[in-house]
């Protein structure tokens, strides 16, 4: 194996295990700034919900861009 494919697929590795953080950090992130908001500002409950899928819905659209990256790597 030549060295830098041994480095290609350590990068590809490297991004690839990044992508649990990712699906967990977005709704994790819109629970906590719904629940700041709907404490704060009084807003309705549902607003939390709302922006826990708008979370997950964003760390999705991140993983598949970082997917598209390591199979542009890849070859």
């Amino acid at each position: 194996m030549a060295k830098k494919e041994f480095y290609s697929r350590i990068k590809i590795a490297g991004m690839l295990s990044f992508v649990p953080v990712i699906l967990a950090s977005g709704p994790f992130l819109g629970y906590i700034s719904g629940d700041y908001l709907v404490k704060k500002f009084k807003l309705p409950a549902y607003l939390t919900i709302i922006l826990i899928a708008l979370g997950f819905l964003s760390s999705i659209i991140e993983v598949v861009k970082i997917i598209r990256r390591a199979r542009k790597i890849a070859g």
